[in-house]
């Protein structure tokens, strides 16, 4: 059954209006234990808001089916942050105003750095699914944050490393990516990747200063013509959802997909896909959180069970990886408030340092020191198949985080 994807974003959008997602769960004593959600459910990033909503859906249905956390059920009371950094701030205080502590919210870099200053006034703690900028575990470090996934060191240094190893014929590279603190550190470390890959190869590999573009835009002529003139042969593209997706579909139309003999990707991967079919660029590799239905992703138990309640969620037969980055943070605080007993700010943060827990990609570990989240992740190459519906991941390669990953700094800048 395809996804009538229109459908399922206008649903959501109206429940997170509304302040809650899907079936109400029946009220336990001491009624509902209530998490906060804070997604871009409109504008640009709105299919990848539904990606992440849908994620935590999943898990809320997970553990109330089998008693809820503390034997109460869990309800999602969803807000909009409207993929801006003010709109972040509006929802998080809005939640905590509303009595809801724990939150589940900065989705992307920019959001993340609103809202973590102001958790501690607002006596509230959040997790977070994909930011990467790395001073929010090291010099921005605040105690009631919480990231749950890679950061830009282990993200962008481990696709450098490998697209650089796996293309030898590839001498220069040019990355295009935004405009912003997290978009220096993309570039910064995709050419540290490069660089180790090709010393240890006994190679030289050049990396060409980045294309810097902005992610509130529509046209990207300026960007393509500036990479389209670059002596390079494989191209990184640190912008992600909607932006990346309007960059490779204005680049197709003048060339670069056969300009380039490589393109990485910082974590599209399956929406270029859902929306290029088959133009989708050859060789394109994206970091990846989740792989179902590839060997790599079949290894862990967990990964099934999320795939087939995603698809009966969704309808939706290929989900984006970023789906099982929500369902990890909602994971995280299901089990920090059954270790703390509560859901007391400060006891449940106490419970998240160090936490080891069961996700869909294998055993996952939370730094006491600095908060930042470990476990397994993939580069996975996306691109067109014979099998319905077209496209989806050809390839997944899965290396584990932990042995990648800089030594905590907690209020220190990073340290090379």
């Amino acid at each position: 059954m395809k996804t009538d994807r229109r459908h399922f974003l206008q649903a959501t959008a109206a429940a997170a209006v509304l302040g809650s997602v899907g079936v109400r769960p029946v009220r336990a004593q001491g009624g509902p234990l209530r998490i906060g959600l804070m997604l871009p459910m409109s504008g640009i990033g709105a299919e990848a808001g539904a990606a992440w909503l849908a994620g935590a859906r999943v898990a809320v249905a997970q553990w109330n089916a089998k008693g809820g956390v503390l034997k109460r059920q869990v309800e999602l009371v969803v807000r909009d942050d409207k993929f801006s950094s003010a709109g972040a701030v509006a929802a998080a205080r809005e939640l905590a105003g509303s009595g809801v502590n724990l939150l589940i919210g900065g989705s992307q870099s920019p959001m993340a750095l609103a809202t973590a200053p102001i958790l501690p006034e607002l006596k509230a703690l959040m997790v977070a699914p994909c930011p990467t900028v790395m001073s929010l575990t090291h010099e921005g470090f605040q105690r009631n944050f919480f990231r749950l996934s890679w950061n830009a060191y282990i993200a962008f240094a481990g696709i450098g490393n490998m697209l650089t190893d796996r293309f030898k014929e590839v001498q220069t590279w040019s990355c295009i990516v935004p405009d912003s603190e997290n978009g220096r550190d993309m570039a910064r470390f995709f050419s540290v990747g490069v660089q180790r890959a090709a010393q240890k190869a006994g190679r030289t590999v050049k990396v060409l200063d980045p294309v810097f573009a902005s992610l509130n835009k529509a046209d990207y002529k300026v960007e393509i013509n500036s990479l389209m003139n670059a002596p390079s042969q494989g191209l990184f593209v640190g912008l992600t959802a909607a932006p990346c997706i309007s960059l490779l579909q204005q680049g197709r139309a003048v060339g670069m997909d056969r300009k380039f003999k490589v393109i990485g990707d910082a974590g599209t991967e399956l929406m270029i896909a859902k929306a290029m079919q088959k133009s989708t660029p050859a060789n394109l590799w994206s970091i990846s959180y989740w792989v179902p239905g590839t060997e790599a992703g079949r290894r862990h138990a967990m990964s099934n069970a999320l795939y087939e309640d995603y698809v009966k969620l969704t309808g939706d037969r290929n989900p984006p990886s970023i789906v099982q980055s929500s369902h990890r943070c909602a994971l995280a605080l299901f089990n920090g408030i059954e270790k703390a007993g509560g859901t007391d700010t400060d006891a449940v943060i106490a419970a998240l340092e160090g936490l080891e827990f069961d996700t869909a990609v294998g055993r996952y570990h939370i730094r006491k020191e600095d908060h930042q989240g470990l476990g397994e992740a993939y580069i996975a190459q996306v691109g067109a198949r014979e099998a319905d519906p077209g496209y989806g991941i050809v390839d997944a390669i899965a290396y584990r985080e932990a042995d990648v990953a800089e030594p905590p700094s907690p209020g220190k800048p990073l340290s090379m």
